[in-house]
């Protein structure tokens, strides 16, 4: 199959920093805001896109959302710290945006985020065998960090559950990037962190000891690339199918599970309706759908590929994040994640707000062009 990056995941790469701040009212209240839009809804019919707009006419701008099909629109007035919901709802040509966009063009403020002020970095060239980790300033590896702070505050590598103490090492320059290397302070630990894994299919990534007050990586198992694949079973391809309208499923994908706080997490790929193609990351919890994911496809008139040239499959399955940590954090359950888009690699921080998860960090890495 040719790997295409979709429209939507397309908006993730091109993403760039823009003048307008996301209200400070908005970022605390956010998951209360999402709370009541969802309340009762279909899980194709989560929150996906937002807007500013001035919906009562008083020259104050409005918090607005919607799902993707714009079926449930809530508005949100905006004043003395809380957010409100008011029944007058946008109208007309909305410049909508993905829920996302908050985080990446938004220009939220990192300081007001327990997790955006350490700034994790991943670690995306590794040799564990050597004890090397190394992360670099080319295409947004490193946007946004005070390297002199990094390389001294910057001393505990994550991967999975494990947590090691670590030392930068060096600096160097590779055509024009600075790259920076760390090396766990105990050289043996690298053998145990990584047991099982290959160079390439670990990414861990590195965060000052401070991070650790508010988050706590958690013990979980994952589906590793190489593997057999497991798909959801018939109770669960039901349960899925129930909460997304009784949608017709075409194909699941397990993807990782974590026993402590019973989350088991599934790639979903729905029956087209109406052109539209939709895939999914589901997460279970206790017998139902707790959080998802969704991603949308416009697709061919036969709808046998998307408009961007994938064969509409499970193949699309090659979107899928790869889950190289999973912490509790104070803002919620956060998956630090690797995903492939057309040219290259995405390392990304997915947090669960109420029942929608939402990237609100993306690094990127390029490989090669099409």
């Amino acid at each position: 199959m040719k790997k295409i990056l979709t429209p939507f995941l397309l908006l993730a790469c091109c993403a760039i920093a823009a003048q307008a701040q996301m209200p400070a009212a908005v970022q605390r209240n956010l998951s209360s805001i999402i709370d009541e839009c969802n309340n009762n809804k279909a899980s194709q019919e989560l929150v996906n896109l937002y807007a500013f707009v001035d919906v009562d006419g008083d020259g104050i701008k409005e918090f607005c959302t919607a799902d993707y099909n714009k079926k449930y629109l809530c508005a949100f007035k905006i004043a003395d710290g809380k957010a409100t919901r008011i029944r007058t709802i946008p109208q007309g040509n909305i410049d909508w945006k993905p829920i996302f966009y908050l985080y990446s063009t938004e220009g939220r403020n990192a300081t007001l985020d327990a997790t955006l002020k350490h700034r994790p970095l991943f670690l995306n060239k590794i040799q564990i065998a050597k004890n090397r980790f190394s992360t670099n300033n080319g295409t947004w590896m490193t946007e946004g960090v005070d390297v002199g702070k990094m390389k001294r505050t910057y001393d505990r590598i994550i991967f999975k559950p494990h947590i090691g103490k670590a030392k930068f090492v060096s600096e160097k320059s590779v055509d024009g990037n600075g790259v920076f290397t760390f090396a766990l302070t105990d050289a043996a630990m690298s053998k145990k962190m990584f047991r099982g894994y290959s160079d390439y299919q670990a990414v861990p990534f590195i965060v000052p000891q401070a991070w650790l007050k508010d988050h706590t990586p958690l013990n979980y198992t994952r589906w590793l690339q190489g593997e057999k694949e497991e798909s959801a079973s018939s109770d669960i391809t039901k349960l899925i199918s129930q909460s997304y309208g009784g949608r017709k499923i075409i194909a699941t994908k397990w993807l990782a599970s974590c026993p402590i706080n019973e989350r088991n997490f599934y790639m979903v790929l729905f029956a087209p309706e109406q052109n539209m193609g939709l895939m999914a990351m589901v997460c279970i919890a206790e017998g139902e759908v707790e959080s998802a994911h969704n991603e949308w496809y416009e697709l061919s008139s036969d709808n046998k590929t998307t408009l961007s040239g994938e064969d509409y499959d499970k193949d699309l399955f090659f979107h899928a994040p790869q889950i190289m940590a999973m912490v509790a954090a104070q803002e919620g359950l956060e998956l630090y994640v690797r995903w492939n888009s057309l040219e290259g690699m995405h390392y990304s921080i997915w947090r669960e707000i109420d029942d929608i998860w939402i990237q609100i960090q993306d690094d990127y890495e390029y490989l090669q062009a099409f």
